[in-house]
């Protein structure tokens, strides 16, 4: 018997989407971008879009999420739990990810490109370890979710490569596409399996939670519009090695594509998905975390 009936968290709304978009956004591209290498003709303006755009994005999340802290002048504090705290280790890879990156475009050397990549792939997986070590929320504490978002983070982050590129014209695409394409459709793939595998888990609180995931139109957007498609634009890039404005559409419509899915997944999880647990008679209390410590 439940005594109290599953119902929708309150704690974290829009900005917490934003964080967590922008963050996996920002640390996939410049991960993507740093095994890419410049496009061929970049300019000064680009080359400095390439480098600065993911550690940007990323500062544009954390940002974000001033606008629901209760007192974000003492935000330092969330370094003082660093052995227990996801939250805190998130907050630690994001203050060594932005300043290493950009110091790394004013001053190029291979350990603040190490630091910088690092950095970002511990932000990633941090952001998804907080999610899921949420436990009082039913859609979120499954074990996938850090896989889920390490894979959002680069196929979004590919997706956004391949727009910025095509965007820049032809003659970038053409240098880049042997590499960027196939990364985008390996990341689309993993990112595709991992969240037909994640709605298909059997327990019937998750099936209850994640119901509006599941509906006609979301799973048409999301898996058809934001990973079906792209993947074909990107198979027709490939092939149109001798027609590059054809290329260089297909590829900018698949890089928004996998963007729009991207975000459309994460506001789905956190806000369409994220109902707390019931409480039912006979089931020992268990304390409910939406704010994880570790």
């Amino acid at each position: 018997m439940e005594l109290i009936q599953p119902m929708k968290q309150r704690v974290w709304k829009w900005p917490a989407v934003v964080n967590f978009t922008l963050g996996g956004l920002g640390t996939g591209f410049y991960l993507v971008g740093l095994a890419a290498g410049a496009p061929e003709g970049a300019g000064f303006v680009q080359l400095a879009l390439f480098k600065l755009l993911g550690p940007l994005l990323a500062s544009l999340g954390f940002l974000a999420l001033t606008t629901e802290a209760g007192r974000p002048l003492r935000g330092y504090n969330l370094l003082r739990h660093l052995r227990r705290s996801w939250m805190s280790r998130e907050t630690l890879a994001a203050a060594v990810f932005i300043p290493a990156a950009a110091a790394d475009w004013f001053f190029p050397h291979p350990v603040l490109k190490g630091l910088a990549g690092a950095a970002a792939l511990g932000l990633m997986i941090s952001q998804g370890f907080i999610v899921y070590r949420a436990r009082g929320v039913t859609a979120w504490n499954v074990p996938l979710m850090p896989l889920f978002f390490v894979t959002s983070a680069f196929a979004t982050g590919s997706g956004l490569m391949v727009l910025l590129v095509a965007l820049g014209g032809s003659s970038g695409l053409s240098g880049s596409a042997s590499f960027l394409l196939p990364v985008g459709l390996i990341s689309l793939a993993l990112n595709l399996a991992l969240w037909l595998l994640y709605l298909s888990e059997a327990d019937p609180a998750f099936q209850q939670a994640t119901k509006t995931l599941r509906r006609p139109d979301t799973m048409t957007f999301v898996v058809g519009m934001g990973h079906l498609l792209p993947a074909l634009l990107m198979v027709v890039a490939l092939g149109s090695e001798n027609t590059p404005l054809l290329r260089a559409i297909t590829a900018a419509v698949a890089g928004a594509s996998v963007i729009a899915g991207g975000v459309s997944q994460k506001s789905g999880v956190i806000l369409g998905a994220g109902y707390l647990r019931a409480i039912a008679l006979g089931v020992p209390y268990q304390r409910v975390h939406i704010r994880p410590e570790a």
